[in-house]
């Protein structure tokens, strides 16, 4: 059971970068809603420059937000930078793991990660309040809250996030089906879903 507990722990650190890298991938090639044209290039390339990178532009920059804008701004590039930092690590952790326990781990980051993509598809459902909820928990009281004609909302609607979320789910589905197909063809005489 200990052994078992172990294989889970580990596989959940790769599943998190996997994640993580979706995440980043998406958030440094994904800044408008699909078909969508960018309303003002110049204002929303500065907002995502200095979301992703702090080095070569300030909130002072970014005057045409109001001051309630701009402090949700810095709650998001802190969050952004913390994430980042987590993807470094975990990447760094899950080279290490794969490297020394990869055919014994694999199955379990397939079943886990199969699992957690169900959860987030049922979560879908309701993007609506699953998105009210995770802003609940990482942002202060209501401060991502903005009225329907805020800048803010202007260039990241909600179809923005919904479709951000479905590339994320569809990038991580084709992730974790490859990794199955690969898994089942190296093992065609083991079932996928025992425990050993």
């Amino acid at each position: 059971m200990v052994k078992i507990f172990f294989y889970f722990i580990l596989a959940l650190i790769v599943i998190i970068s996997i994640y993580l890298s979706v995440f980043e991938l998406l958030l440094h090639s994904f800044h408008s809603p699909l078909g969508s044209e960018l309303k003002e290039p110049i204002f929303q390339e500065a907002t995502w420059t200095y979301l992703l990178h702090q080095k070569y532009i300030t909130l002072i920059d970014l005057d045409h937000y109001t001051l309630h804008e701009r402090r949700h701004l810095l709650d998001v590039k802190n969050i952004l930078e913390t994430t980042y930092r987590l993807w470094i690590y975990s990447i760094a952790l899950s080279i290490l793991i794969l490297f020394t326990t990869f055919r014994t781990i694999i199955k379990y980051i397939i079943r886990i990660g199969v699992i957690l993509n169900i959860l987030f598809i049922l979560l879908s459902f309701n993007f609506l309040k699953s998105f009210d909820f995770f802003h609940s928990l990482f942002f202060k009281s209501n401060s991502w809250i903005f009225s329907k004609d805020s800048i803010l909302i202007e260039y990241f609607p909600l179809i923005y996030f919904q479709e951000f979320f479905i590339l994320f789910l569809l990038l991580t589905f084709i992730l974790f089906s490859l990794l199955s197909v690969n898994w089942y063809l190296q093992t065609k005489n083991s079932p996928l879903f025992t425990v050993t």
